[in-house]
């Protein structure tokens, strides 16, 4: 385990946000958020080597994490459900949770 705490990355905006899309071919992972303002996002995962996940389609943000892996150069990247400390709602089940050697981050065209 590591001891370098986990640090927040991206937009802003993503808090309050929702996962709308999320598709995985070989190595690479491209998850749609649309923020609190509204905005869409597409965040790009590259080197992708494994993920775990539960419903997040719909899943509300509290945040995107970035930490490291202990196992360089990959990096665990956590969309944060913002529901994670109310384990008795439903919506704090959805999860997702990305290895991979980085990521990059862009405004997607309306």
């Amino acid at each position: 385990m590591t001891s370098n705490p986990p640090c927040y990355v991206v937009d802003p905006d993503f808090h309050d946000g929702y996962i709308r899309g999320v598709s995985w071919n070989d190595d690479t992972m491209v998850v749609v958020i649309v923020g609190d303002s509204g905005k869409r996002y597409t965040v790009t995962f590259e080197g992708v080597v494994w993920v775990e996940a539960h419903s997040p389609i719909g899943m509300m943000l509290y945040a995107l994490s970035d930490v490291d892996s202990g196992t360089a150069p990959l990096r665990r990247y956590d969309f944060i459900n913002w529901y994670y400390d109310e384990p008795d709602e439903i919506e704090s089940k959805a999860y997702l949770r990305i290895m991979a050697h980085g990521f990059s981050f862009a405004e997607a065209e309306q």
